[in-house]
């Protein structure tokens, strides 16, 4: 004879499935950190950046106008 299962039972073992799988978006935004951070030319523009913004180098932009205002 074949067990029978709840629907409680069910849903019960579908969220704890839930609960460790990891989903395609996480695993995706995984693979371009790593492949951010593989990339030295990347890192060095990203440092540069940084210390642009933290030495006050940067213009905010709102609008296309502003964008090619310049």
């Amino acid at each position: 004879m074949t067990p029978t299962v709840t629907l409680d039972e069910l849903y019960l073992e579908i969220k704890k499935i839930q609960e460790t799988m990891v989903r395609r978006e996480d695993l995706d935004a995984l693979l371009d950190t790593i492949e951010i951070s593989s990339d030295p030319e990347t890192m060095a523009m990203i440092q540069k950046s940084e210390e642009d913004i933290a030495a006050g180098r940067f213009r905010e932009i709102s609008s296309i106008d502003d964008l090619f205002s310049e």
